[in-house]
């Protein structure tokens, strides 16, 4: 069944589903069909130049009724879903509202909707960036930290700081006090993060880690010579086609109304006590987050960080899933490219630890976001807001959930049993 055209605003973001026939529910699946889209994903997303959903899926209403009673448990507002899988998309649905509370007015969410990634940019933007610096040669893995950059007199190497074994501390609030830096302090912020103690000796554990990121985003600035914004977009997403579904936001809000809210800063949600990140939300002057990063830590760096910063549409996420998939990372052959899959992929060798090269693996113990759905090889990242994204190679699959959990506060941990059941029925949907 051949696609229709679509528009330019739907171009490449927007994919309608067929109501199922009688024959469709009678059997307990879905007609999903077949559709064009535009020019620009066309490279990115499929050869040729059509992305074929699966006929018939077996277990799609199972996880339809998930993500519609977590929404209406209150988990989440609203939440985009994609399950990709031997070149098809076999599930992609769009559930809730952009906001429930506070000043954004609430839209019906979309497979358009756009939502902010929080720590998918650790993968989607910094891992894959260096990624292909070292496919290209410019950096090796046993590299260590420019000066300039170094945490007193101790320079990590790149893998160390990619494993989240350099030693650095998780996090510090560098917006509050002792430092309370304010918004677009870069060098500021960098500095102070370069006198925190460490927390540990070099890989003798995984500390997962902000600082660690935020390093690695300054030293690919060093390397590119330009800001993370601009070297993200003109080295993965333009290549790929992706720059109008995945990018940086800024110090400003995004002047769009398609984006997901996010926290609502407001001292009754805490029983009236504020919190230590009101003071720069105040300056930012924005009660209800929507279209400005919600990483404080981010918003200190003028909302373009190696850490935090991306906002993406759920097919931009795919699209940036399926070149690593693929081997496909803009400017790499083919034998670089597998030569970055392979190094990329291989767990660390930290005791306890289950990380990869930038990217997180699957917990051995089943107690991990995708339970014991995926291989153990599978690869994946998770974002604060509530966001994930996983790789199966084993499968060919690639498991797309964004969500804005934290709207109206960051005080909800129930994600964690969505993302566990999301990818246990994602994992088992069947097609013909």
């Amino acid at each position: 069944m051949a696609g229709e055209p679509v528009s330019e605003r739907q171009r490449g973001l927007t994919i309608r589903d067929i109501e199922s026939d009688d024959q469709a529910r009678a059997g307990g699946g879905h007609w999903l069909g077949t559709y064009e889209i535009g020019p620009a994903l066309a490279s990115a997303l499929a050869k040729p130049q059509w992305v074929r959903q699966a006929a018939w899926v077996v277990g799609r209403e199972s996880l339809d009724l998930l993500l519609r009673e977590a929404v209406a448990a209150g988990v989440t507002p609203g939440c985009v879903a994609l399950v990709w899988r031997d070149q098809s998309l076999c599930y992609a649905g769009a559930h809730g509202v952009t906001a429930r509370v506070g000043a954004a007015e609430p839209r019906p969410v979309s497979l358009d909707t756009i939502y902010d990634l929080a720590s998918l940019t650790k993968v989607l933007c910094t891992t894959t960036l260096v990624a292909r610096a070292v496919g290209l040669g410019q950096l090796r893995l046993d590299d260590r930290l420019p000066r300039g950059l170094e945490i007193g007199e101790y320079r990590p190497t790149l893998q160390d700081l990619l494993e989240h074994a350099s030693g650095l501390v998780a996090h510090r609030e560098f917006f509050h006090a002792p430092w309370s830096l304010g918004i677009d302090q870069r060098e500021a912020l960098l500095a102070a993060v370069r006198v925190v103690p460490l927390a540990a000796a070099p890989r003798e554990r995984a500390i997962y880690t902000d600082l660690g990121f935020l390093l690695l985003g300054a030293w690919l600035e060093q390397l590119g010579g330009a800001r993370l914004d601009r070297l993200f977009a003109e080295q993965i997403t333009r290549p790929l086609g992706l720059a109008d579904l995945v990018f940086f936001g800024g110090a400003t809000p995004l002047e769009r109304d398609d984006v997901a809210a996010t926290e609502v800063y407001d001292a009754q949600l805490h029983g009236g006590e504020a919190q230590n990140w009101y003071a720069i939300r105040e300056a930012a002057g924005q009660p209800v987050a929507r279209g400005l990063v919600h990483d404080d830590n981010c918003l200190v760096m003028g909302g373009v960080a190696g850490h935090a910063g991306l906002f993406g549409a759920a097919m931009g996420v795919l699209g940036l899933a399926r070149a690593w998939l693929e081997r496909r990372i803009p400017g790499l052959d083919t034998d670089a490219g597998a030569q970055v899959w392979e190094a990329f992929t291989t767990p660390s060798t930290v005791a306890g630890s289950t990380r990869r090269l930038g990217f997180d693996g699957v917990s051995p113990d089943g107690s991990g976001s995708t339970g014991t759905a995926l291989s153990a090889g599978a690869i994946g990242h998770l974002g604060f807001t509530g966001t994930s994204v996983w790789i199966d190679p084993v499968t060919a699959g690639i498991y797309v959930l964004l969500s804005n959990r934290v709207h109206p506060t960051r005080d909800n941990p129930r994600i964690r049993e969505l993302r566990r059941g999301f990818h246990e029925l994602a994992a088992r949907l069947a097609g013909p």
